[in-house]
């Protein structure tokens, strides 16, 4: 029998929890936390401890409840019952004015009010509360259905488990985004670096991804926050405008935007959006735009929606911002190929959200164009808000002396000379023995979409390197758990780890395996189109130029680079040593035509997907057994165009080349995310 708690104890539990959720809101909401992370710790560890002992005191609702529970296989599917339409981009005052004009003509004003929110960059999501309890949360998916990520969402402190302020009765749903802070994904990062694993590239695909983990334990682990945007049917509750519904969400305990603005007419609205563009850099988190809605509920009715997005609002992207830094160093890295590339290490500056440090030049002809040199004041900028890269020198600032770069003769590491193919701007190192090949040719071989083990990344890798436990790729599979564990910040339990992820890479697929090896020019796409014509290793391996050539999407250079691999003695030694120390990849499995909706398609993605990385998308569209290609000609099958498409969408209206949006692409696939 279950032991009855003390009153006391009752009211400490409860006062804890009130506690617990005070400082919650402090933290994540309010970014004014009053208490260290080790006192906060201790407040919730008491509280773990008392509903441990009494169960009794277990509520839905309490802070106890946010550290996960156990994983689920799979996400069920859940049916919105108002369909979560995306709004549509504009990206000039212009283009806003067209916008306001429309609409008025369609509602015979003269003017209308527009609420003004920041646009965040992260992934939507909707929450259902019944009688003011949480019951269920899902992902946006095709705007119709999504996936049922509840236990995900209670991770998430800044979601109330229940609402506040005398919520009404019956259902409530509430739709907002789920983000990452800059400052939350640079320590992620930091720590990911000294393990050696890949870093995120940013806060949004941090987020997506850590919604689509199956363990809610480890979400919990991921500092996720929510801000709320729209409550659907808010005159069933007796709201009549948007500036309302923000105020009674933040009444229910939700964050929402605090720079929001009532403002009248199109020219009070562009010129806070031109205002929120210029302060947006002082945020702690990312934002892309902002958006504009018709303040006013009861007018939505009668301007209705498209099949893709309502009339009532719009969104005002932002422009990618652009910094001015120092060139402090131009070094060469060399690549798996033996690719030297020139990276300018520059004086450090925050740039759309990170602080960055490093940027790629290319190649010497890029250097060349653009004529950089150590000392220069460049123009930088993060291309999609992802990689930096350099726009231009600022001439007039150049320092008295600053030399031009010559690109070196012999290879930075090896000193071995370097090689200029005629009718290629790359430049590379060919020497075999060279450490940094190895290094790079490891690296790549373990990476996620190659043989995927986890936790070897390149800190790792130069350790084992350094430590002389491993020169060429082989000799992973002869690593032991106890030489591992003696290494510096390494451990059993991550050597334990690394094993039993190599262990796992035995039995990678065939398209994994041939893009694992390295060969130059063999990318993803033709890897798996390899692996779908030739469906065995062996049979690869014996094919001739000619039939290595007759693959859709190989092409006469790549077989030949592709055959030269395989037939020289390098290449050979290193599948045949694989072999000796078990990787052998299976057959691959071949489905019908219809369980290959793109087969043998040429595929142009462009835009931003709201429900897929575009690393997912290229994936499903390559088991689907499409190729995915960058550029649109005739000879292009389908374009798939997520949200700010650009010029890409364009020239395919021009060249007649079928269109779907993620909704229909998705649809491919029965709409499953």
């Amino acid at each position: 029998m279950a032991e009855k708690a003390p009153q006391k104890i009752r009211r400490e539990a409860e006062k804890l929890r009130r506690e617990i959720v005070r400082h919650d809101r402090l933290y994540y909401e309010e970014a004014a936390p009053v208490l260290s992370d080790h006192d906060y710790d201790l407040l919730l560890a008491r509280l773990v401890e008392i509903e441990e002992r009494y169960p009794c005191l277990r509520v839905p609702d309490s802070p106890t409840r946010r550290v996960g529970g156990a994983p689920s296989d799979r996400f069920e599917t859940v049916e919105h019952a108002v369909p979560m339409l995306s709004l549509d981009n504009t990206y000039s005052a212009e283009e806003l004015g067209e916008f306001d004009r429309r609409i008025r003509k369609l509602l015979g004003r003269e003017s209308l009010d527009y609420a003004v929110e920041y646009k965040l960059d992260g992934v939507a999501v909707t929450l259902l509360y019944r009688d003011g309890a949480f019951v269920r949360g899902a992902t946006r998916g095709d705007g119709r259905r999504g996936d049922d990520i509840t236990e995900n969402l209670k991770t998430i402190r800044s979601i109330p488990l229940k609402l506040e302020g005398g919520a009404s009765s019956g259902e409530v749903e509430v739709r907002g985004e789920a983000y990452i802070a800059f400052q939350d994904l640079e320590k992620i990062n930091r720590r990911r670096e000294e393990a050696g694993e890949a870093l995120f590239a940013n806060p949004r695909n941090l987020a997506a991804g850590t919604l689509k983990l199956l363990d809610p334990r480890q979400v919990a682990k991921r500092p996720l926050r929510f801000r709320a945007y729209r409550i659907v049917d808010p005159e069933g509750i007796g709201i009549g405008t948007q500036m309302e519904t923000l105020e009674r969400l933040g009444a229910f305990g939700f964050s929402v935007d605090g720079e929001a603005r009532l403002c009248e007419g199109i020219d009070g609205a562009t010129a806070r959006c031109l205002e929120m563009q210029e302060a947006r850099y002082r945020l702690p988190f990312g934002v892309d735009g902002a958006v504009l809605k018709v303040n006013d509920f009861s007018l939505y009715g009668r301007l209705g929606a498209t099949s893709k997005s309502p009339r009532w609002g719009i969104a005002y992207k932002f422009p990618a911002e652009r910094k001015t830094t120092t060139v402090r160093a131009i070094d060469l890295q060399v690549g798996r190929t033996g690719a030297v590339t020139p990276v300018a290490n520059v004086a450090p500056v925050p740039l759309a959200g990170t602080i960055v440090r490093r940027a790629t030049l290319h190649n010497e002809e890029e250097i060349r164009r653009l004529d950089v040199r150590v000392g220069d004041t460049v123009w930088i900028e993060k291309s999609g808000d992802i990689i930096p890269r350099i726009l231009g020198v600022e001439a007039s600032a150049r320092p008295p002396g600053a030399a031009p770069f010559r690109f070196p003769e012999e290879c930075p590491v090896c000193g071995e000379p370097l090689i200029r193919t005629e009718g290629e701007v790359v430049v590379r190192c060919e020497n075999p023995a060279c450490p940094a090949l190895a290094r790079a040719r490891i690296v790549h071989y373990a990476s996620r979409n190659a043989m995927d083990i986890e936790g070897l990344g390149v800190k790792v890798v130069d350790q084992l390197v350094g430590a002389a436990l491993v020169a060429e790729i082989p000799d992973l599979y002869r690593l032991e758990k106890e030489r591992l564990a003696a290494l510096e910040r390494f451990g059993e339990k991550s050597a334990e780890n690394l094993i039993a992820a190599l262990e796992e890479s035995r039995t990678r697929s065939l398209d994994r395996f041939l893009f694992a090896l390295g060969v130059r020019h063999v990318g993803r796409t033709t890897a798996r189109a390899l692996a779908e014509h030739f469906g065995e290793l062996d049979r690869v391996l014996a094919a001739s130029e000619e039939e290595l050539a007759s693959v859709d999407a190989v092409g006469p250079v790549i077989a030949s680079s592709a055959a030269q691999f395989f037939r020289s003695a390098a290449g050979a030694r290193l599948i045949r040593r694989l072999h000796e120390e078990g990787v052998r990849p299976p057959p691959m499995e071949m489905g019908d035509a219809g369980e290959a909706p793109l087969r043998g398609k040429r595929v142009v993605l462009t835009g931003t997907l709201e429900s897929l990385t575009r690393e997912e998308a290229r994936r499903r569209i390559e088991e689907a057994g499409g190729r995915v290609v960058s550029s649109v000609s005739a000879k292009t099958d389908l374009v798939v165009a997520g949200a700010s498409p650009g010029s890409k969408l364009r020239k395919a209206e021009e060249l007649g080349v079928a269109v779907v949006d993620e909704a229909g692409f998705l649809a491919m696939w029965g709409g499953r995310e």
